[in-house]
């Protein structure tokens, strides 16, 4: 079944990426349009999966550890050159948190303490307060978040090349997995995004990690590490829940296909780094502010802005619209108000749903399309916008982040990227389902789920 729903999917990706993507002008607001490929990004495309195919020769010959260690180098220079020429100005969330873990240092709480502030709004924002509160302990400076950014990714490629190596023990296959990895450039250039997702990411990966070690190996240390990452994974993003329901789905459908006490317990782990983590968390922070702290938005306020379609905004439906973060101040910051109103609206938006399945279809249809076929996957668009007096200091970096020839080519180079990666992609799952792939290991599926 998983493999049956993530090759239609794959192939409605690769389908629309052929003829048509997302484009996100490089603005202040996220202005989400579809547009057609230029004729020459298809000569383009053929020579870059002929080279992909063919780089197969010289890939059989090098060493894992040499190719990672080639493009660990190359990540290494290329991401002190994007720290080092921005002026370290933060925007919006990022900005937020950081200003507000500043503020716990010196011991000034106020922004989780009054009414309306934005930690009081947004308390899922702790784990993340609370990582850069360590950090700015250590160097009062957001680049020094850059700089932690770009050691969290070298990790996070150093993890699947050897996930990969544990799944699967062919060089060829270790080695395109880390040729693949260097080339998607967003998580390059999500180095300048100071939200969590690229350590969060890097959680997420030890964790399955971690886990492996423990079966494969009965390492009680992978265990305990699998453990503790998925629950800082989650603290710091809550988004990464759902790659803790992913080791949930993998170890589950693992258990199913032969009984294991070490699957039952790392079910119970995993479940437990869900819930306890947040818990004590919250636990600490109403200790130090001697106060209680309450659910602030409400997370079913984030589903019914994912359902909304604001004819008033120049994007597409179930994007950002602002709907979250104005339902308390509308509801003179009442949280139980505010929840009802948002499961009303959301009831309302189901209903128009069911009494127009043509609409509900084209909106769905859009949204994922929208949501996985824009190449840099926003990663240029959250760093620095000279609208927000972000400032780059060299020709190239602001050819990329203005807009211009810079970001023309890579968007061009990753959106080459993204159509191999869903067309193999596609191609392994297909070959899978005829093969035999139904006797392959659950624990190989966890892309497939987590995608």
């Amino acid at each position: 079944m998983v493999l049956l729903l993530a090759t239609g999917l794959l192939f409605l990706l690769t389908r629309q990426l052929f003829f048509s993507h997302t484009y996100i002008p490089l603005e202040i607001a996220e202005g989400v349009q579809f547009v057609n490929k230029p004729w020459y990004t298809y000569p383009l495309l053929i020579g870059f999966l002929a080279t992909l195919l063919g780089s197969k020769f010289f890939l059989r010959k090098i060493p894992s550890k040499v190719l990672f260690s080639f493009f660990a180098l190359f990540y290494l220079l290329a991401g002190i050159y994007l720290i080092v020429n921005n002026n370290g100005v933060l925007r919006a969330d990022a900005k937020h948190v950081y200003n507000a873990a500043l503020a716990f240092n010196r011991g000034d709480y106020s922004s989780l303490t009054t009414l309306g502030a934005y930690m009081y709004r947004n308390p899922h924002q702790l784990g993340l307060m609370t990582l850069e509160r360590f950090y700015t302990s250590l160097f009062p400076n957001s680049q020094f978040i850059f700089v932690m950014n770009l050691l969290f990714v070298l990790s996070s490629n150093w993890l699947l090349y050897h996930i990969t190596a544990i799944l699967n023990k062919s060089e060829i296959v270790i080695n395109y997995t880390i040729f693949l990895s260097f080339l998607f450039l967003p998580q390059l250039f999500f180095i300048l995004f100071a939200y969590g997702t690229i350590p969060g990411l890097f959680f997420c990966l030890l964790s399955f990690y971690g886990f492996l070690l423990f079966r494969k190996k009965e390492s009680w240390l992978g265990f305990f590490i699998g453990a503790f990452s998925i629950g800082i994974a989650c603290l710091l993003r809550n988004n990464y829940i759902i790659f803790a329901l992913t080791l949930l789905a993998v170890h589950l459908l693992s258990f199913f296909k032969k009984t294991s006490w070490k699957k039952l317990l790392i079910l119970l782990a995993v479940l437990m780094s869900i819930i306890l983590p947040n818990k004590a968390m919250i636990h600490y922070y109403e200790n130090l502010v001697g106060q209680k702290i309450g659910e602030g938005t409400p997370k079913i306020a984030y589903v019914t802005m994912g359902l909304r379609d604001d004819p008033n905004r120049k994007t597409l439906g179930g994007w950002y619209d602002a709907y979250n973060t104005k339902i308390l101040k509308r509801n003179q910051f009442h949280e139980e108000k505010a929840k009802k109103m948002a499961i009303q609206d959301l009831k309302k938006l189901i209903i128009h749903f069911l009494q127009h399945p043509d609409y509900a279809f084209k909106f769905f249809y859009e949204k994922v399309i929208s949501t996985w076929t824009e190449p840099t996957f926003q990663s240029i668009w959250t760093g620095p916008q000279t609208a927000r007096q972000q400032y780059t200091f060299t020709p190239l970096l602001q050819s990329i982040y203005e807009g211009k020839a810079g970001y023309q080519s890579v968007y061009i180079f990753s959106l080459l990227v993204l159509f191999s990666i869903y067309l193999f992609s596609m191609i392994s799952m297909m070959y899978q389902l005829v093969k035999g792939g139904l006797n392959r290991s659950p624990m190989q599926l966890y892309p497939v789920i987590f995608s």
